[in-house]
């Protein structure tokens, strides 16, 4: 009997930290680090990031503090995925509103500033203002990961 709890217990241990590998993964991906990067030795200590706000704090200065930690133009997708990873009792669903919520009243501000890559909004990206040049695009120190691209497929019928 005694043996069942403690392996109850283990598989409970054994989840959250899967949660969080997961989480810490997603994580180094969104900052650049492709997946063969990704170190899974053990005893090898891997990059952390640290929360760049304050739990009880507002969405827009979540956003804020979120493009600012990464000094790039980030998207909804990637801003969601990082509060999810900092707070997981936060959905990414959770975040996108929230954090698109404060997104529409920043840029109403002019507190931050809005590039989208192609046509798709999905590849709808933000950061500060002074990041772009005066043709609208990104100067080079400011450029957002290409892995947060979304590629849509066409859809033929």
């Amino acid at each position: 009997m005694l043996n069942n709890q403690f392996i109850l217990v283990l598989k409970a241990q054994r989840a959250t930290l899967v949660e969080q590998i997961h989480h810490i993964d997603a994580m180094l991906r969104l900052n650049g680090v492709d997946s063969e990067e990704i170190d899974l030795s053990y005893g090898t200590a891997s990059p952390q990031a640290e929360m760049p706000y304050k739990k009880g704090d507002s969405w827009q200065i979540k956003f804020a503090s979120l493009i600012k930690s990464n000094n790039r133009f980030i998207s909804i997708n990637e801003a969601a995925n990082m509060v999810n990873t900092f707070e997981p009792k936060i959905s990414i669903e959770e975040a996108k509103k929230g954090l698109g919520s404060a997104k529409n009243m920043m840029l109403k501000d002019k507190a931050i500033a809005k590039f989208q890559y192609g046509s798709n909004n999905s590849n709808t990206f933000y950061g500060k203002p002074t990041w772009l040049n005066d043709d609208g695009s990104i100067k080079d120190d400011y450029k957002f990961n290409s892995n947060a691209l979304v590629v849509k497929p066409k859809v033929e019928i």
